[in-house]
């Protein structure tokens, strides 16, 4: 039982380490596009670093829990949607913005905190129909490889 609970949370380690990079990609191509056009295929890398402690954070989280469930349901699967996706959203959209930056620039002098810290909450708030469906599936995969991994009943 302790070995499977280890597992669960490595791959989620791993899948959260993954899966940020793939979700940033995925937000700067989709930006990109409505913005006019796609002008750097990799973007800005302050992306990448908001996403990762997120996902890493959720996803370790996530694995532990679901190692120790004997059968999750689907209602309980949206409810970790939810959760996961407003705790990631709200944080790269705010914190790890922030951090992102001044990791990037090597200053937080040129960063609107206000601004980032307000808006990444609405938008936390406002995005969450489209986030907790991007974060259902991306859960439910999880879930499903934890399966397969017979890590998760």
């Amino acid at each position: 039982m302790r070995m499977r609970v280890i597992k669960g949370i490595v791959i989620g380690v791993i899948y959260g380490f993954v899966l940020s990079f793939c979700s940033a990609l995925l937000f700067m191509l989709i930006a990109q596009s409505l913005a006019g056009g796609i002008t750097v295929f990799w973007g800005e890398n302050w992306l990448y670093f908001a996403t990762i402690v997120p996902f890493i954070i959720t996803f370790s989280i996530l694995g532990y829990y679901l190692s120790k469930q004997e059968k999750v349901t689907n209602k309980k699967l949206w409810l970790l949607s939810l959760l996961s996706a407003f705790f990631i959203t709200l944080y790269s959209g705010t914190i790890g913005a922030i951090f992102g930056e001044y990791i990037v620039r090597g200053s937080i002098e040129t960063i609107n905190i206000d601004g980032t810290l307000k808006w990444g909450t609405i938008y936390a708030f406002v995005l969450l129909p489209l986030t907790a469906s991007f974060g259902h599936l991306i859960i439910h995969f999880f879930y499903m490889l934890l399966n397969r991994l017979n890590i998760s009943n």
